[in-house]
């Protein structure tokens, strides 16, 4: 399971991104795929055609085939991520020139210094093992005067009706482990600030769901829950027979922010 940690856990928070089962890959892929309104998470990048964008922790690669759209063929984007089945089907579903894919086994970034005009990291600084390092490769290959761009999740701010607040929290704490830093939208602009980055702007995005997409993101988080034994199997899926009869009585409702937070170099 990799390194051992005060919780016990080890390093799943990213050892359980280099090996992925094919039912976690299939429901990713279902999860992780480029909506257009995806296009108002990007607003603070300033992203324009020409640009040269780099994608960290690019998974499946929808989201940075996404970004190959709004750079044009004049542009490139680059997505880099520690699994290998990720990077072979995003660069076989992603066939244009102007997107490529890299596997890396680190924070270490297959690039030279000063290379990007933008670099995206979406979803991805809550597993990284070392916050600092990892930083401190996306500042050495942003171009002077380009921008960083995070959009993360803080998993201190979620909603799930019909659960009640005092549940809503029980759950996410003990699925927590599966994120080295489950806060990390709260504390990651001081991070970039020390980083180097300057002009550092935050700003919120929510992620509204009636629909049942959010329901993924519960079934993930009991996957990890039942992983760490750290609630009863059985109360887990009670939790989620609750959500799912709301989502089939339309009364389903989840909501997590997500922290925009945009840096320059």
């Amino acid at each position: 399971m990799g390194e051992t940690d005060k919780s016990g856990i080890g390093t799943f928070y990213t050892d359980h991104w280099r090996s992925i089962e094919d039912e976690r890959i299939e429901r990713y892929e279902q999860m992780f795929v480029w909506h257009d309104a995806q296009t108002t998470l990007l607003a603070p990048a300033e992203l324009a055609a020409g640009q040269r964008v780099l994608d960290v922790g690019a998974g499946p690669g929808f989201f940075a085939g996404g970004l190959a759209g709004l750079v044009g063929d004049s542009g490139r984007v680059d997505g880099v991520d520690i699994n290998a089945r990720f990077v072979e089907d995003a660069n076989r579903r992603n066939s244009s020139a102007n997107v490529a894919f890299h596997h890396i086994s680190d924070h270490v970034l297959p690039f030279a210094a000063d290379t990007f005009d933008r670099v995206i990291c979406k979803n991805v600084l809550e597993y990284v093992p070392d916050l600092q390092a990892s930083l401190a490769e996306v500042y050495r290959v942003l171009k002077p005067g380009g921008r960083v761009l995070v959009i993360d999740s803080d998993w201190g701010f979620v909603i799930v009706q019909p659960w009640d607040k005092a549940t809503v929290d029980r759950f996410f704490a003990a699925a927590a482990p599966a994120f080295n830093e489950p806060y990390i939208g709260r504390r990651i602009s001081g991070d970039l600030a020390a980083a180097g980055l300057h002009s550092v702007k935050v700003s919120l995005s929510p992620f509204v769901d009636q629909s049942g997409r959010g329901l993924h993101v519960l079934r993930n988080m009991a996957g990890y829950i039942n992983t760490f034994g750290t609630l009863p199997e059985a109360e887990v899926d009670e939790l989620l027979g609750q959500a799912e009869a709301a989502l089939e009585a339309q009364r389903f409702l989840f909501c997590l922010p997500q922290f925009l937070v945009v840096g320059e170099k």
